[in-house]
């Protein structure tokens, strides 16, 4: 039952009771018979809504009537795999998160299409897969093959709507840039506006009053902040984003919100690594999938080439627990910070006019194989986070098993606005899954990575993962391929596509990927 009929219903009642001693007041000053009749009607009236309000049931899911444009809050997260409270995860501190996923829904079975920033984020944008783009690395702007598609946000700002980019929604880094067509204002992002603040170093390790502290040229993989949060990017973006929600409540708005953690560094204010206790880190097994191909492996080269004092793999496990520790901070401060949002929307009075959707853009390997960061095609990397909440959910189904693709949301957020869906996007609309998650719109989630010479395309159904290793220049030569059983669980521990019995799914995933990945070559 609505809130509002709650409090209907209540209010009903207590008028119900305290029409006799009102009566009785009113009868000192007013004629008795003209005060009879006007109660007995009043009282008539109360009989008639408590019946009806006794009618309703209270699981039935009241009809909310859509705004004509509703708002939409757009938080992406970089690097945030689907490790929170809400997907089940008891030892993580994310209450903010957590409280937004009850009332809206979990996809807990959500892929992206390559498990490495720009071109996560340009599917996203764009509604096309990796192969349609054209582009697979962090260097190449989606423009150079694809000047004229109609991305995201500039296809809402058509339809009327403002839009903005606070933080990273796209790659902006490697040479790469942002996309001017796709905002109303210019996109703000923290380092625009340098502080003024007091410079922290101690001996040969500077720039601890910031969000990248360093030795030389390598920044420090993790650390324990000690200054102000309004020293570090993320609460930064956080209070900008707050300004503007209260300069644009009033019109249409699409705001894009990108927090940078907990991408590495892994930098966040010391009250947030007091939430866990080292002692109960538990770090993952080390040894890769059984028969899997040498190039379905990464070399963590994201902490190599970077960072101080990581030379070589595999490391220490007392390096190995400091780097978990230190992503499960930045995860909670990032929580720290999307509840701030919420709350922000929520004193504004906008939560009732406005779409969520918060979105990592990809999974992270925390040790899983003796592995660190993206960069596979392994469960680890391609499944991340993705919760969408909107005013008229039902709140009583808040998780999913369906599969999903970051693919979808551009037709998702399309169809929950009221907007037609364009005929060139890729994805399917999550919206009948968010009606009810039981359904489903797809029955597979396609993800690639490329490696030297070869592609590895990964399809993942309700039960399996299949991987194909194909050459670049010729697709239909296949190198190797992939098959894990995911009817026991997410581990990826022995891969099976030898085994005869196998022989049969292995053709039927192999037709089925072919088909999608001809398609998307295609465009």
């Amino acid at each position: 039952m609505s809130t509002t009929i709650k409090k209907l219903c209540l209010l009903s009642g207590v008028l119900f009771l305290l029409l006799p001693a009102a009566q009785a007041t009113a009868i000192k000053e007013f004629d008795i018979k003209i005060l009879n009749k006007v109660f007995f009607k009043m009282r008539a009236l109360l009989i008639v809504l408590l019946f009806l309000f006794s009618c309703v049931n209270p699981d039935q899911n009241i009809e909310f009537t859509k705004p004509e444009k509703p708002n939409v809050l757009f938080i992406s997260v970089d690097d945030l795999r689907p490790e929170l409270g809400c997907y089940g995860y008891d030892h993580m501190h994310t209450p903010n998160i957590d409280r937004l996923a009850s009332k809206g829904m979990v996809f807990r079975n959500a892929y992206c299409q390559q498990a490495v920033c720009s071109p996560s984020r340009n599917t996203v944008m764009t509604g096309l897969r990796p192969d349609s783009l054209k582009i697979y690395d962090l260097r190449t702007n989606f423009r150079k093959y694809n000047p004229d598609v109609v991305t995201l946000t500039q296809y809402f700002m058509q339809q009327g709507y403002h839009s903005e980019s606070i933080g990273k929604i796209y790659h902006i880094w490697h040479g790469n840039h942002d996309d001017s067509l796709s905002w109303s204002i210019k996109p703000w992002n923290p380092w625009d506006e340098p502080l003024s603040i007091t410079e922290i170093r101690r001996q040969d390790t500077i720039d601890l009053h910031t969000s990248y502290p360093k030795v030389g040229d390598k920044r420090l993989a993790w650390y324990r902040s000690e200054v102000p949060d309004t020293n570090l990017n993320d609460t930064r973006i956080t209070n900008h984003a707050i300004k503007r929600l209260k300069d644009l409540k009033g019109k249409p708005f699409f705001l894009g919100v990108g927090y940078l953690k907990p991408h590495l560094p892994f930098v966040a204010p010391d009250r947030f690594w007091e939430l866990y206790d080292p002692e109960n880190i538990v770090i993952p097994g080390k040894t890769p999938p059984e028969g899997s191909p040498p190039f379905a492996i990464n070399n963590s080269g994201e902490l190599l080439c970077c960072y101080y004092k990581f030379d070589s793999m595999p490391v220490s496990d007392d390096v190995a627990k400091n780097l978990i520790h230190g992503y499960y901070a930045s995860v909670s401060y990032i929580d720290h910070e999307i509840g701030r949002l919420i709350n922000s929307l929520e004193e504004l009075g906008l939560m009732e006019n406005t779409i969520i959707v918060i979105w990592g853009d990809h999974g992270w390997k925390l040790g899983n194989y003796g592995q660190w960061c993206k960069h596979t095609a392994f469960e680890y990397d391609a499944r991340t986070t993705l919760i969408f909440r909107t005013p008229w959910m039902d709140p009583g189904s808040n998780a999913t098993n369906s599969l999903a693709e970051l693919l979808d949301i551009y037709p998702t957020l399309c169809e929950e606005a009221g907007l037609p869906v364009p005929e060139f996007v890729q994805g399917k609309s999550l919206s009948p899954i968010l009606k009810n998650p039981a359904e489903t719109v797809k029955d597979f989630a396609l993800s690639q990575w490329p490696k030297g010479d070869v592609m590895g395309y990964s399809l993942r159904t309700s039960d399996y993962r299949f991987v194909s290793w194909q050459k670049n220049k010729n697709p239909d030569s296949v190198v190797a391929i992939e098959l894990y059983d995911h009817i026991k669980g997410l581990e990826e521990n022995i891969n099976i596509a030898d085994l005869p019995e196998n022989e049969g799914i292995v053709e039927e995933l192999s037709n089925k990927l072919n088909e999608v990945r001809v398609k998307a070559r295609k465009k």
